[in-house]
């Protein structure tokens, strides 16, 4: 069982990722990400960032339809999505989830392709999700743990790893999506 902190990022991701509002996430609200994400971005169809995106977002939706779709109507319901997390983070350790996702989220946002992303790139990268800029602020202000003004690599995997499995409600990682209600400011 999901301790409550972890329950209540996970949700709260859920949230995010459930593009259209419907309680439910399906194909067509990774096709919307993708979609922001290469507006912003400015990849066009056929890059090899576009398709690199696109192989992640849409074969993680896949992964989902086939592992945490429990009833096989095509919807991930936010109760399958916390039961697919609990297994293939807590029983099975799918550390290539983390690496997915740093990697992919350190290439949607380090627009100036060094290596670290800055706090205008990190609110670009929010504007995805709808995430409005002073909540991007404020996230940054926890997530950059040096304090020099960029996610490294080397952050972003400390970070996530503190999102994914971190129950201490001051841990920095809970900040990666915004302010789920669990951090105690």
């Amino acid at each position: 069982m999901l301790n409550p902190i972890r329950e209540e990022k996970f949700r709260h991701l859920f949230q995010i990722l459930d593009r259209n509002y419907d309680g439910v996430l399906t194909r067509k609200d990774f096709e919307q990400v993708i979609q922001k994400i290469t507006e912003i971005r400015q990849w066009k169809w056929g890059t090899s960032e576009y398709e690199e995106l696109n192989f992640f977002l849409m074969g993680f939706c896949d992964r989902l339809q086939v592992w945490a779709d429990r009833n096989g109507d095509g919807k991930i319901t936010e109760a399958e999505w916390l039961w697919y997390l609990e297994q293939m983070l807590d029983r099975f350790e799918a550390s290539y989830i983390k690496r997915a996702f740093i990697n992919i989220s350190i290439q949607i946002m380090d627009f100036s392709q060094d290596e670290q992303v800055s706090l205008e790139e990190f609110q670009k990268f929010y504007q995805v999700y709808e995430i409005d800029a002073e909540e991007a602020h404020q996230a940054f202000l926890h997530l950059d743990l040096n304090q020099d003004g960029y996610l490294t690599k080397d952050e972003l995997k400390t970070l996530l790893n503190e999102f994914f499995y971190s129950e201490n409600p001051q841990s920095p990682g809970n900040w990666f999506w915004g302010n789920p209600g669990v951090v105690q400011i």
